[in-house]
């Protein structure tokens, strides 16, 4: 039924498969490894836990190496944008980032936040998005996954997956080094160190180390920030005892000791009825300047950040065609900083927050071959979390901070918000690929997951008491009720607590796919998936019990077609696809009434909606050393189902028709590259990338006030080097147009805030490897 919604694009679908099966006697003739040195190189991945060539995949896949990675300027996961077509993040404006693959992201705040679109490294989940500073590192390559990854990957997958694939310990010695320095005086260290111990062990280390100077700057006074401290390595142990035994253990850690990004002031609005500070409506609005932002001294803005993960993967050959593997993980992560969340030098909703996370994964599973080509795995997994979190907001200017005047009270000055969760799931799978025909395949993978969320927090009294005081007289109770540090959110008799519950959820994921090679190089295929993303609580400033209501677990029926096609010898790689994805109570950001406050975030569940679209990647080598890597995403996402909540401004609405905040229509991706000869066994090369977002909003509602204008963004890069990557020396330039843009549009108590990106920075890189 959802399929048959795709077939305005069925003519576009029958033209691009036309196109693949009229090749197809073409690339007969053609090997592999004759097409490889022809034209473009096939990079080997793990997306269905098995190696196997990126073209060979029926799925979506963006791989990157780790060393094209560097020479695009990635550095971490934000940077992705630049080189996946479909993939966006933006800053939630509390620390936590928000990841979007085709649309689909989980914009949520919380330390707690399970997003839509999980991070690996190696396999390993980093279950929370706040963790994923320090995923992009010493790496072999990155996988990015589109759709939804539920049957081997597991919940909180919807949108997909990015598998970072670290560089591994080597049996010969060697060595690198890369050094950065550039504008704001940003400068990073990076190095590695890999090599035998014995016969049976091998180890690696790498090491970075990025620091640079403040690139933001007050336009109402003389004051800087932004700036850049952060450290991180990683320690491999490889153990081989034997053929058939394969041991990897893995420590990484990183803090990080930068300042967070303030935001820009945009417009005032008045969140509250009654007071409202007087010199807000005459607050200077940031000019159109990405450096440009503005802040108070409520706190330091300045992270104390830390990271500690260790894994280890086991793999034991049983048989020739039957592997037994393990992969067991420990992680524990630490915050502190301050957060400017105005954009302005009063106290609004300045914030301090405090984190903890303890995690920890195991996954076994078995996986061999069948019916000669055919493969099948079965496995289960366990996965634990327990958070803490303390968000202290600051807010004696803000017009909701008067709210008891009335009283003879002073303005409210701090509201602690506490939320503890603890999360735990069961999952046991299998996948399977079995060949029809030689060029038929038939691929089918289910999931089964036990989740629970136990979930306890509450608005604390602090500073002055005035919070506490004030529902101590609305609810009738005794003055001096709730002492400092006691928990001021009541329950439906009127009781102050901390409010406790439980969501106790099970799903069932499941994939079908049917796969055609009608020649060497091209592929076919059709899928349908389903997926589900976990419900949660929300850790925020709640005076009723039932503020604290979570949103249930979310499901995606996902159906796909799609094709990858070698074409001229391999010096052309098309791949393309359709999809559609129909939702049940997709969990996204709204709005709820507090009262007392108004209107503040929280979470919802969209009852039904749905996700259309299309993307499209050209790859061509036309000439030796010639690369040029095109990608296009369409998307169209609506409510489809009558939807009221309200507005970020506090305006009831019906939301049936309208498309995903944070969602661009159009999203497109082009890096050129090339490459030659200059002698003594030395090349140069010149290169240039380019990314284009269209124009979107912060809320369902279009309103200007929360409008994200498109923009586009051009780096450049050039340099010289060794022929075999002995040394490189290249010059970047990023943004080298300066474009102003944003990617984050929201309101913050009594004002209308954005985040925006990087102004232009330029520098030089060297690197040398030792072999």
């Amino acid at each position: 039924m959802a399929l048959s919604k795709m077939r305005s694009s069925s003519s576009v679908a029958a033209l691009l498969f036309a196109l693949v099966a009229n090749q197809a006697a073409a690339q007969d003739a053609v090997s592999a490894e004759e097409g490889e040195a022809a034209g473009t190189n096939e990079i080997i991945v793990t997306a269905q836990k098995r190696s196997e060539g990126i073209n060979s995949v029926p799925l979506s896949i963006t791989a990157v190496s780790g060393d094209d990675l560097q020479a695009q300027g990635v550095t971490d996961v934000a940077g992705l944008a630049k080189v996946t077509p479909g993939f966006n993040a933006i800053n939630s404006g509390f620390g936590t980032p928000v990841y979007f693959l085709r649309g689909i992201g989980f914009f949520d705040s919380s330390l707690a936040a399970k997003p839509t679109v999980t991070v690996y490294t190696d396999e390993v989940p980093i279950p929370y998005s706040v963790m994923t500073a320090g995923a992009s590192f010493d790496l072999e390559r990155v996988e990015v996954l589109k759709g939804p990854q539920g049957t081997l990957f597991g919940s909180n997958a919807t949108g997909g997956a990015i598998n970072y694939i670290a560089a591994k310990p080597t049996w010969s010695p060697e060595a690198g080094l890369a050094l950065s320095f550039g504008r704001f005086n940003r400068f990073s260290a990076e190095g590695y160190a890999s090599g035998p111990l014995s016969e049976t062990l091998a180890a690696r280390i790498s090491l970075r180390h990025e620091g640079g100077g403040d690139w933001q700057k007050s336009y109402t006074r003389d004051a800087s920030l932004g700036q850049r401290a952060f450290t991180q390595g990683r320690v491999q142990l490889a153990f081989r005892p034997v053929d058939t035994v394969r041991l990897n253990l893995m420590v990484n850690a990183y803090q990080d000791h930068g300042d967070t990004q303030a935001p820009q002031f945009i417009a005032p609005f008045q969140q509250s009825a009654g007071f409202f500070d007087p010199r807000l409506p005459t607050y200077p609005v940031a000019p159109e300047d990405n450096r440009a932002a503005d802040w108070g001294t409520s706190y330091p803005l300045k992270k104390d950040n830390w990271q500690v993960q260790a894994a280890l993967r086991g793999e034991v050959d049983l048989s020739d065609d039957i592997t037994l593997t393990s992969i067991s993980a420990y992680t524990r992560f630490k915050e502190a900083y301050g957060q400017e969340s105005d954009g302005t030098t009063l106290r609004l909703t300045d914030v301090f927050l405090e984190g903890d996370i303890k995690s920890f994964s195991q996954e076994l599973r078995l996986a061999g071959s069948l019916l000669g080509d055919g493969t099948w795995i079965v496995g289960g997994n366990y996965e634990w979390g327990k958070t803490h979190e303390l968000l202290t907001q600051r807010l004696n200017d803000q017009s909701s901070a008067h709210v008891f005047d009335r009283f003879g009270f002073p303005s409210i000055d701090l509201v602690p918000q506490l939320g503890d969760t603890k999360y735990r799931s069961y999952a046991a799978f299998a996948d399977v690929s079995v060949p029809i025909v030689d060029t038929l395949t038939l691929i089918g993978g289910i999931r089964y997951t036990d989740t629970k969320v136990d979930f306890g927090g509450c608005t604390l009294s602090a500073g002055n008491g005035t919070y506490a005081r004030g529902f101590e007289l609305i609810f009738g109770l005794p003055s001096g009720t709730i002492p400092l540090g006691g928990c001021v959110t009541f329950d439906d008799a009127g009781r102050p607590g901390k409010f406790t519950g439980s969501l106790p959820e099970d799903n069932v994921s499941w994939r079908g796919v049917l796969q055609w090679k009608p020649a060497n190089g091209q592929l076919v295929y059709a899928s349908v998936s389903r997926g589900y993303k976990s419900g949660s609580f929300a850790t925020l400033a709640g005076n009723r019990f039932a503020q604290y209501k979570p949103v249930r677990q979310e499901q995606v029926t996902a159906y796909e077609i799609g094709f990858k096609s070698a074409l001229l010898d391999r010096r052309v790689q098309l791949n393309g696809a359709l999809f559609y994805y129909d939702y049940l109570d997709k969990q996204l950001k709204g709005r709820t009434i507090v009262p007392v406050f108004g209107p503040l975030e929280a979470l919802v569940n969209v009852p039904k909606s749905r996700i259309k679209g299309a993307e499209l990647q050209l790859i061509v080598t036309p000439v030796d050393g010639l690369r040029a890597n095109l990608g296009a995403t369409y998307i169209d996402s609506k409510v489809t189902r009558s939807f009221s909540n309200y507005t970020a401004f506090g305006a009831v609405t019906d939301f049936n028709g309208f498309r995903f905040p944070y969602t661009p229509k159009w999203q497109l991706n082009a890096d050129l590259e090339y490459r030659w000869d200059v002698g003594g066994s030395k090349e140069a090369f010149v290169g240039a990338n380019y990314t284009y977002r269209s124009s979107t909003y912060g809320d369902f509602k279009p309103d200007t006030r929360l409008a994200i204008d498109d923009y586009g963004l051009l780096d450049l890069r050039a340099g010289i080097g060794h022929v075999d990557g002995k040394w490189t020396a290249s010059l970047y330039a990023q943004n080298v147009t300066n474009e102003y843009y944003w990617n984050t549009a929201a309101r913050r108590g009594d004002a209308v805030i954005r985040f925006t990106g990087m102004p232009v920075t330029y520098g030089l890189n060297v690197a040398f490897k030792f072999r």
